[in-house]
């Protein structure tokens, strides 16, 4: 019987890979399209940051409903909540803030008739892909 963290290691694993593969269609579909090359990438980088980011905010919303209540207990477990939440998404942010500008880059490149950046990142996703395709055949 696999680990807890195991399988949530194939899991995540699964996830980056059709993350990757999403990117690498919305990055050609942009190649082609010209000045509006902006609207593929942008529609795949917000679907996974919301994807993402969906869990937090849930709980975001949990905790904030929980602070509106009248009773002092829901207060404080609300708070005890929205706290910690609040600092992770601040680190989350943080952290995907080089992701989102890199890819902010490649379209504003791509919509200028500038393929540098995006021939760097399609041959970064295509060896990602491979990589962890090559990592799913191991585990199955």
């Amino acid at each position: 019987m696999a680990r807890l963290g195991d399988r949530l290691r194939t899991i995540w694993r699964k996830i980056t890979l059709r993350r990757h593969k999403g990117e690498l269609a919305a990055l050609r579909l942009s190649r082609r399209l010209g000045p509006l090359a902006g609207f593929p990438i942008f529609l795949s980088v917000f679907f996974w940051w919301f994807t993402l980011n969906l869990p937090t905010t849930v709980l975001g919303i949990v905790a904030l409903t929980l602070m509106d209540s009248s009773e002092q207990g829901k207060v404080l477990i609300g708070g005890a909540l929205y706290v910690p939440l609040s600092i992770y998404a601040l680190i989350v942010l943080c952290a995907a803030a080089p992701w989102f500008f890199r890819w902010y880059f490649i379209a504003v490149g791509l919509m200028f008739g500038r393929t540098a950046m995006a021939d760097r990142k399609e041959a970064e996703l295509l060896t990602a892909i491979a990589s962890n395709s090559v990592d799913q055949g191991k585990q199955c």
